[in-house]
């Protein structure tokens, strides 16, 4: 066994009863690895079983909100218990935040010991469902040498994608591929669309924002098939799967539940915030003038709306993430604010930039009054951001008086 091999399995907390487990699994692998790369996998035994785990959400960490899926392989006669996970990553890779944000990390197929996995997620109170497979020895022997070969160093990396390649569609992929005929029950979530899923998964109303504000069109495509890009919805579709005639699950049992928690309802969510931010900017300029005078903050209004277009721009133009594609909140929160909005601070305000903000404002309103024929879904609480940013745009613009008027209908 090499150094680095080593290494990894003393970090590991595996209970004592597992270090003779996972070391004779590596023995083999790193066995042959020693003569040929290609060498042939340990055979199972006719007692071994293939299962698909499901762990349910948590709203603990970000990543935590879509469950998470892996395959187990248990031969009682050959000791093994192991669970192939692909929804691995390493923290200290270098510039990780950055390769994070850019959709260009790499993840990583791994192997964990059962009772590893188990106590991990009955630590974070997660409950565990496992689905029995439906397979033939000679399907659960070539899924069990499909999943060693992929975990090893030259094949276990691959560039996630949240929506069409992650810890789920991975597991479905591998599985599915051992049948010729696969055949599925409709499903209620068929002609629900990928940002449906996603928010209800989302049970944090600002998280539930700032999701849905970086996602663009991709999302708003109705899932089908795809669905099963959640962890829960594969599930479900493993439940209903017809497979070369037979069904593709022999079980599905609960084997870790979750022990309840109490949970506050958030009272200040973003709709009311947002709200509450117009009616006292409303209130200020009726009974003072205050932004008419200090036309600062109206511009630093602009501006950090300006910032987040050009977000929008990098996650769309600058990143691999497939799902922040065409995102339409650039209409709302335009990048061009920045620099336009700077030379509005001026007491002549140039034409141009005068033919910015018409336009501009002309958008938001357009935007408010097609809300339900927009291509792409918008957030709720986005509205009074659109009625502050139309209210602010009206301070720069002159009232038209009726000369204004007569001169447009006239000459």
């Amino acid at each position: 066994m090499n150094k680095k091999f080593y290494i990894y399995i003393r970090s590991m907390k595996f209970p004592p009863y597992n270090y003779l487990l996972v070391l004779t699994f590596l023995f083999y692998s790193t066995l042959g690895l020693a003569y040929d790369k290609d060498m042939k996998v340990a055979d199972l035994t006719a007692n071994a079983e293939v299962s698909l785990l499901t762990v349910g959400r948590a709203d603990h960490e970000i990543w935590q909100n879509f469950g998470h899926t892996a395959i187990r392989v248990k031969d009682s006669i050959l000791g093994w218990d192991l669970v192939y996970n692909y929804g691995t990553f390493n923290f200290g890779e270098p510039d990780f935040l950055m390769k994070f944000i850019r959709g260009k990390l790499m993840y990583y197929e791994s192997i964990d010991s059962f009772g590893e996995f188990e106590q991990m997620y009955r630590e974070e109170n997660r409950w565990i469902r496992e689905q029995e497979l439906n397979l033939t020895q000679e399907q659960k022997q070539l899924l069990f040498e499909r999943l060693t070969i992929n975990a090893r160093e030259e094949n276990k990396y691959y560039k996630y994608d949240f929506l069409f390649d992650n810890c789920s569609t991975r597991p479905r992929n591998i599985i599915l591929s051992l049948f010729k005929k696969i055949e599925f029950a409709k499903d209620a979530d068929d002609e629900a669309s990928f940002r449906d899923l996603i928010d209800r998964n989302v049970h944090n109303e600002w998280l539930d924002l700032g999701m849905d504000i970086l996602i663009g069109l991709p999302t708003d495509k109705e899932a089908g098939y795809g669905r099963t890009f959640l962890p829960d919805e594969l599930m479900e579709f493993c439940d209903s799967a017809v497979v070369d005639g037979k069904p593709l699950v022999s079980s599905n049992q609960l084997i870790l539940d979750t022990i309840p928690e109490y949970t506050s309802k958030r009272i200040i969510t973003p709709g009311l915030v947002f709200w509450l931010l117009f009616l006292v900017i409303l209130v200020l300029q009726i009974k003072f003038s205050f932004f008419s005078r200090f036309k600062i903050i109206p511009v630093v209004w602009f501006t950090l709306l300006g910032l987040l277009g050009w977000l929008f721009l990098f996650m769309w133009l600058g990143t691999d993430h497939h799902s922040t594609k065409w995102n339409l909140n650039i209409l709302w929160a335009m990048p061009l604010n920045i620099p336009f909005f700077f030379f509005a601070l001026k007491k002549s305000i140039s034409k141009p930039i005068l033919t910015f903000i018409k336009i501009y404002r002309i958008v938001l309103i357009c935007l408010l009054l097609g809300w339900c024929l927009n291509p792409q879904t918008y957030h709720n609480a986005v509205i009074p951001l659109i009625c502050i940013s139309i209210f602010f745009t009206s301070l720069f613009l002159q009232v038209p008086t009726k000369e204004d008027f007569k001169k447009r209908l006239f000459n």
